[in-house]
């Protein structure tokens, strides 16, 4: 890796050199054409207007005649062969550029009176433009090149110096050179900022015709220039120069004298860098966001080349809003407060892939996060489905001016992998400029496509409305919450009025989800009249209740999991559902759980609207906390404690997690006879206890050691009571029970699938008992995936692991998991790459190779929210 670095510093190295040497040649090149036209203006101009208008040229090109000689004697490049001495000897000559600046405003006035009193002469500089020999360009053009000169110097040295290993032996030379030429430029300073405009008019020639605007502007200033890197929308990395003006900054690839435009963006009051985390293959980038949703895609060679370059642009751009205050806030008015709000209050970001399989075919989803004021929503989005939203637009409104995507084929694994750590870049900078485009609000379709409520602009104002409906005692999030990730591919720098927006959405607040706020399309198909409504799709949710038919759903094309969890609430009369969640099987039977934001009709590709077959969802507790907090529940709550029994026993019986002893097993089987009501029964006990242990003793000893303990399980609840005695609860419950919250179950005459019967005192504390026995298992409170980790193959003795994640952290296990090899309760960092993670804890990091990589920080996410909440 650290090789690697040094390689690619060393050909930047190179590449800079190169630079200076070129730039230099055509520079000499260009005061050779100017002291050629200096020879042909004789016979229209007398000797003091020559010497006016080209001062001291002449010695200039003297001095840097043989500059350029000498920086071709390095060549070729060598790795360790010294530039610095050469320039050093050379830089105290160049004061001599001081004599030319301070002539420079006389020159220009001299010339432009010439101009206007000399018709020849105004006829020979405007053909000037037209032949091939002075390049197409105007003599003011050529008169401006040495006053830009010294400041190039101090560009290519800070660059040369920047990737100059400090252990190189020229490195304190450059340095030395660059103090030399900033001595010059300071000098130069005091004549230079009047003539730096001038800039203005080679760009006009350079990029003019591609802005469609005249960029010399009274009102616009240039202000330096940057070589940087970037990747542009064709995912290729280029060397390019960044060219600063005070309201706008284009990117130029230089091609001999001569910048070809790449792209540009204009700035506004929103305007600022944004900081990509590093992924597997493309690191150490950041965005420069302009108006309307257009960006730049900078890429630098190393972490602190990165943090150096940002806080650079950072600052010009900053300065350039404080002295452009008016014109920004003038734009601002003109569009409106609505819009301004808008620019200020929308954030998107990506957040993470998913794979998707599909009869024989899989593809992936990009995880979109997008937010508009506290309001927050998830969108799984294809690439292909970006596109179609993509042509839509451009044909549409084909003047719009949005960051648009790119198609690209790739052929090798590794540019699979590089296109798609881009497209999660451009993704979100796509649907960010659509967002903030005047075209989104004035057609809901684009909104419809992407997967956002068609009020979106107004949930801001709606909020407070939802807010008033939360349940504030309740400790965990609620079905209005979005859960903000612990980790984002794009982050906010620090820069602007939005400044105290971003402090807020980093402290754990209470976000809103947009899903809960907009209406649900969902019905529940009733027994007695199983007619498929208009438009509808039918689903079957499954859950774990023995006797009780599956619920169906009429659904149609925008419904989401959370409207099917809210519906199943209703349903079940539960009091709270968050720590509940629907899931499916991928193709590999895996579980998948389904997030609150995803679309139900997405999630089986495009043939489930055709299909005749009724898709199936499953419906399970997920999340758990401490056991003392998940007894307050299951006492307050009769129809969760009904529905979590009868999945731990489904868990047990196709052996979910597994128990350390026979014991555990004898004495969960007595306890769900118990709750049975029935007689000593050999199949109530293969529902507990698992086949591979009951081939280790005959049938008779199990139905005696499970009845033995069924006997002294009874006599325990029968110790209990007389008449009537009340259950000892923890202090915790009796607290929940004075807030009102605790209620006996109340029968429901909506459906079949609520009619549970009144559980007694009894069948209460089995059932409490029971799923206590299981709470004990950490198995039961984490879930599993199972992950490869080739670094642990060294450390553990095997590289295929089950990573498990709970309310206390990360655990790793053995693949038996009979050994647990890590407890990660606090990781340092959680960073997610397409097929990969990689988790830091204990100053180290270890990678995993996993494609449930998002389904793993998202569960992750959802435990750090519960524990924020309860610190609250």
């Amino acid at each position: 890796m650290i090789y690697n670095r040094k390689e690619k510093q060393h050909r930047y190295r190179k590449f800079v050199i190169e630079e200076f040497i070129n730039t230099e040649r055509n520079y000499v090149h260009d005061l050779k054409i100017l002291i050629v036209v200096q020879s042909q203006v004789k016979q229209w101009l007398n000797k003091q207007q020559i010497e006016i208008i080209f001062n001291n040229l002449q010695q200039l090109y003297e001095l840097n005649s043989p500059f350029l000689q000498d920086l071709e004697g390095f060549l070729p490049y060598k790795r360790f062969k010294l530039l610095g001495p050469m320039i050093k000897g050379l830089a105290p000559f160049f004061k001599v550029y001081f004599t030319y600046y301070e002539g420079f405003n006389k020159s220009l006035t001299t010339l432009k009176q010439c101009i206007n009193d000399k018709e020849d002469f105004r006829k020979f500089l405007k053909n000037m433009t037209e032949l091939k020999e002075y390049n197409y360009q105007d003599i003011e053009s050529y008169l401006i090149k040495p006053v830009q000169r010294i400041p190039k110097y101090n560009l290519l040295l800070e660059d040369l110096i920047k990737h100059t290993e400090n252990t190189h032996p020229d490195y304190q030379n450059l340095r030395d050179c660059l103090q030399l030429f900033k001595k010059i430029n300071d000098d130069n300073n005091k004549n230079l900022d009047q003539f730096l405009s001038s800039k203005l008019f080679d760009m006009e020639k350079w990029f003019g015709n591609k802005l469609n605007q005249k960029l010399v502007n009274s009102k616009r200033k240039y202000i330096t220039e940057l070589l940087t890197t970037i990747l542009d929308q064709n995912n290729r990395v280029i060397n390019v120069t960044a060219f600063i003006l005070s309201d706008l900054i284009i990117i130029g690839e230089r091609y001999d004298n001569q910048y070809q435009y790449v792209q540009s963006v204009f700035l506004d009051e929103r305007s600022g860098c944004l900081d990509v985390q590093n992924q597997q293959h493309l690191q150490n980038i950041y965005i420069l966001q302009g108006m309307n949703g257009q960006s730049i895609t900078f890429i630098e060679e190393t972490p602190n080349d990165k943090i150096e370059k940002m806080a650079k642009l950072q600052k010009i751009i900053q300065e350039c809003k404080e002295k452009s205050k008016y014109t920004f806030q003038r734009q601002a008015s003109r569009q409106g407060s609505e819009i301004k709000v808008q620019l200020n209050k929308i954030k998107v970001t990506a957040l993470g892939l998913d794979e998707r399989h599909e009869n024989l075919s899989s593809y992936k989803v990009y995880i979109i996060e997008v937010g508009i004021d506290e309001v927050f929503q998830k969108l799984f989005l294809r690439f292909s489905q970006c596109i179609k939203i993509q042509d839509y637009i451009k044909k549409k409104y084909p003047t719009i001016q949005l960051h648009f995507l790119k198609q690209s084929t790739t052929l090798s694994l590794l540019n699979d992998q590089k296109e798609i750590e881009s497209r999660m870049i451009s993704i979100p900078l796509f649907v960010q400029s659509v967002l903030m485009s005047e075209i989104t609000r004035q057609d809901s379709q684009i909104l419809k496509d992407l997967g956002l409520p068609e009020n979106f602009y107004d949930l801001p104002s709606e909020a407070d409305k939802f807010r008033t409906q939360r349940n504030v005692a309740q400790r965990g999030p609620d079905r209005f919450s979005y859960v903000s990730p612990t980790r984002t591919l794009i982050k906010t720098v620090d820069y602007g009025n939005d400044q105290q927006s971003i402090q807020s959405n980093q402290c754990n607040r209470r976000l809103l989800s947009a899903s809960s706020m907009i209406s649900r399309n969902i019905t529940l198909v009733e027994e007695k009249k199983k007619k498929k409504e208009k438009d509808a799709i039918q689903i079957i949710v499954n859950h774990s209740i023995p006797k009780e038919k599956p619920w169906e759903f009429n659904i149609q094309n925008n419904t989401k999991v959370l409207h099917v969890l809210d519906q199943i609430q209703k349903i079940m009369e539960l009091q709270q559902i968050y720590d509940f969640k629907l899931y499916i099987f991928d193709n590999k039977s895996r579980v998948k759980i389904l997030q609150n934001d995803e679309n139900i009709c997405d999630l089986f590709g495009d043939s489930f609207i055709f299909a005749k077959k009724k898709k199936e969802l499953w419906f399970k507790k997920f999340l758990y906390q401490d056991q003392e907090y998940e007894k307050t529940l299951l006492y307050a709550d009769n129809a969760r404690m009904k529905l979590l029994y009868y999945q731990l026993v489904k868990d047990i019986q196709i052996s979910t997690f597994p128990f350390s002893t026979q014991n555990q097993y004898i004495k969960l089987a007595a306890i769900h006879l118990y709750l049975q009501n029935c007689s000593l029964s050999y199949d109530i006990i293969q529902q507990i206890i698992p086949s591979a242990i009951l081939q280790l003793k005959q049938r008779e000893y199990w139905n005696c050691v499970v009845a033995q303990e069924f006997k002294d399980f009874k006599a325990s609840i029968d110790n209990t009571q007389s008449t009537m005695v009340e259950i000892n609860e923890p202090e915790d419950i009796v607290k929940v029970k004075s807030k009102g919250i605790f209620s006996s179950f109340v029968q429901s005459t909506q459906t079949q699938f609520s009619q549970i019967e009144n559980i007694n005192i009894d069948s209460t504390k089995a059932m409490i008992q029971f799923i206590t026995e299981c709470l004990r298992n950490d198995f039961c409170i984490q879930q599993l995936f199972q992950v490869v980790c080739k670094e642990a193959l060294s450390q553990f003795g095997e590289q295929n692991l089950v990573l498990g994640v709970s309310y206390n952290g990360i655990r790793l296990y053995s693949s038996s998991k009979d050994r647990i090899w890590e407890k990660i309760e606090e990781p340092q960092s959680f960073n997610v790459f397409p097929g990969s993670i990689e988790i830091g804890f204990k100053g180290r990091k270890l990678k995993f190779e996993t494609t449930q990589g998002f389904q793993i920080q998202s569960l992750f996410d959802e435990y750090q929210a519960i524990k924020s909440s309860n610190q609250e």
